[in-house]
């Protein structure tokens, strides 16, 4: 359905990055975007299908180097970091990645899985080594840092949620978005064949079992267990009112950066709101088929706290070996990232009601209550480019 003047909250002018499709998953996204609020013009269009088509020779060109390897990879039961988005899985992804035991996808190779066996090692050596910050939440990152493999499932063509990056019409219908299980038997299988497949290209470069860190993951926790036989999960949660306010600023600058629709906040509002509803089923549902000793929870505010303590008792938890191997390690991550500080948000009364009324049984349930040091209440001012 087209967007009236009186919603279409803001029109983008600024300059759009652009995802690294293959050109069957650039196809397969265009056809998504709806017609009646596209920014697609030719000029962007032609942009993207040039680029993609060279991400889809790349990556032949990868697969042709190292078949014969990928054939004989078998990566190692992974460990999954789940938690909704803005839950603090950055933070706890980047303390896993201390150990040196296990492996992970860092920016480079899920924003460029075409062709990072090829030119990772090639482009450390030419990359700024000063760390860009991100634009969410100032937390510093480079090319190397862990990433997020969502990125790199939706450039090799397989359905995920970041589809609503491009296209944030589809964030009308969540649950389709959001549960594979709602797309066709097709999709699923496609999906299941990226994730394997781009684990074994990191396995290849690595050899090592893997860490994965992916808030999309959470919705597919129910497919999991039985994908991946021995694998362990961390389940990171946070006060839902800062979840919310986060949120709101983190799809709003995404979408700025890549989306090819207009859009308006009252859809980022509704899209989040639901999406945590069904995150929060999909997790217990999937919980349900995991053992006790391989799957541990963990609240943010306890792990900013005390960061060492909090990681030795996921440790000791999952039973994933010998803590004091890494604790050096850590601690030096620690103090390195300890004058970060963590954005302060403002909801409206409104907004902080509708949060009331459809998360308030599950705020209650986790034992959580209103924030007042990182949340306040009044109209909040967005930093963007609108029309009236």
């Amino acid at each position: 359905m087209p967007l009236t003047r009186e919603h279409l909250d803001m029109i983008h002018t600024v300059p759009k990055k652009q995802l690294r499709l293959t050109l069957g998953a650039w196809r397969r996204l265009a056809r998504k975007i709806d017609s009646s609020r596209s920014q697609l013009g030719w000029h962007r269009r032609i942009v993207y299908w040039l680029s993609s088509a060279s991400h889809s020779c790349l990556s032949r060109i990868q697969h042709a180097r190292y078949d014969d390897a990928l054939k004989t990879a078998v990566p190692g039961p992974p460990i999954f970091l789940l938690g909704f988005w803005r839950s603090g899985t950055t933070f706890l992804h980047e303390l896993f990645c201390c150990d040196t035991r296990f492996g992970f996808s860092s920016t480079y190779a899920c924003l460029n899985p075409t062709h990072f066996l090829l030119t990772e090692e090639w482009s450390h050596r030419y990359e700024q080594k000063q760390a860009a910050r991100r634009p969410m939440d100032d937390m510093r990152y480079s090319w190397a840092s862990p990433q997020e493999d969502e990125f790199a499932l939706l450039a090799l063509g397989a359905s995920s949620p970041y589809e609503a990056l491009i296209a944030p019409s589809l964030m009308c219908d969540p649950r389709l978005l959001l549960d594979l299980r709602q797309r066709s038997r097709e999709e699923q299988e496609h999906w299941k064949e990226s994730l394997l497949y781009f684990l074994r290209l990191l396995t290849v470069q690595q050899g090592k079992p893997m860490i994965l860190k992916s808030p999309p993951h959470g919705f597919k926790l129910p497919l999991l267990p039985a994908l991946f036989p021995g694998a362990r999960y961390v389940v990171i949660e946070r006060n839902p009112y800062e979840v919310f306010a986060s949120n709101l600023k983190m799809w709003q600058t995404l979408l700025d950066l890549y989306s090819l629709e207009c859009y308006s906040l009252a859809e980022i509002e509704a899209f989040v709101l639901s999406a945590y509803a069904v995150h929060e089923e999909t997790i217990a549902e999937g919980a349900r088929q995991i053992s006790p000793g391989s799957l541990v929870r963990i609240r943010y505010e306890d792990l900013v706290a005390d960061p060492i303590r909090q990681m030795a008792r996921l440790y000791m938890g999952l039973g994933i070996g010998e803590f004091e191997t890494v604790r050096q390690r850590l601690e030096e991550h620690v103090a390195g990232v300890a004058n970060h500080r963590r954005n302060r948000f403002s909801l409206s009364a409104n907004q902080k009601a509708r949060v009331d009324k459809l998360w308030g049984d599950l705020i209650r349930e986790k034992g959580y209550s209103w924030c007042d040091d990182y949340v306040a209440v009044r109209e909040p001012v967005y930093s963007s480019n609108r029309i009236a």
